[in-house]
């Protein structure tokens, strides 16, 4: 008796440990090399990924960043950094752009899903394995660590340089409402096939880092405050 009751013992103790051990390798850090390593498994996906049936106007692509029409801040931060190539080690920039890029194609998996095609969605997702989190909270880190490597004069004068964490929010919040009220944003910036209604733009682009959108927001949607300031620091 003593015996079965030790063995069973020890098979609960090994059943918690694998559970365990299971549990931390779910919750395990990505590590930036491992990133570099997935985005290059992705990265033949990336022509599949056509939202043409959202967007009536589909957004130009900016160079190195295929899927920066997710962020118009974005767009201007990697515009200005083309601007000033120059002045910028060309692994940074290169790296900016594409951890930049592999960021949002996580995105556009997590949160536009209903707007890829299924068995695309299933070859991105036997690839991430689940990490799309803490993927991005890694590519996160490492755009922060790269833009404050940048040159002082690029960095003080960056458009935005805190896009990446926006969108790691995103991404890692689960939470359905935010993710609707991104995707309405996309449309009332682009339009879409549904014609949206273009929500708040007169506020886009008011961003000033003072108190340009609450201004703007206050003038002009005033019933409507918070949503509007909300999809204006986002534009």
């Amino acid at each position: 008796m003593r015996m079965i009751i030790h063995s069973l013992l020890i098979l609960v103790i090994f059943f918690m440990y694998l559970i365990s051990y299971n549990k931390y390798n779910r919750m395990k850090k990505v590590t930036i090399e491992e990133v570099y390593e997935i985005e290059n498994k992705c990265k033949p996906l990336y022509k599949y990924i056509n939202m043409k049936n959202v967007f009536k106007k589909y957004p130009q692509r900016i160079k190195g960043v295929r899927f920066a029409f997710l962020c118009p801040m974005a767009i201007k931060t990697i515009e200005y950094l083309h601007d000033n190539s120059s002045k910028i080690d060309e692994n940074i920039l290169n790296n900016i752009l594409l951890l930049t890029n592999f960021q949002f194609f996580i995105e556009i998996f997590v949160i536009y899903k209903d707007y890829i095609d299924e068995e695309i969605y299933r070859n991105i997702r036997s690839i991430l394995k689940n990490k799309s989190c803490e993927i991005s909270k890694t590519i996160k880190n490492e755009i922060t660590n790269l833009f404050i490597n940048l040159p002082l004069n690029i960095q003080n004068n960056l458009p935005d340089d805190s896009y990446q964490k926006r969108h790691n929010l995103l991404i890692c919040s689960k939470n359905k409402e935010l993710a609707d009220e991104r995707i309405q944003l996309l449309k009332s910036i682009y339009g879409n096939v549904e014609s949206f209604n273009n929500a708040h733009s007169k506020c886009f682009g008011k961003r000033d880092g003072v108190s340009g959108c609450r201004n703007c927001c206050m003038n002009y949607y005033s019933g409507n405050y918070s949503k509007c300031v909300n999809s204006c620091m986002d534009f």
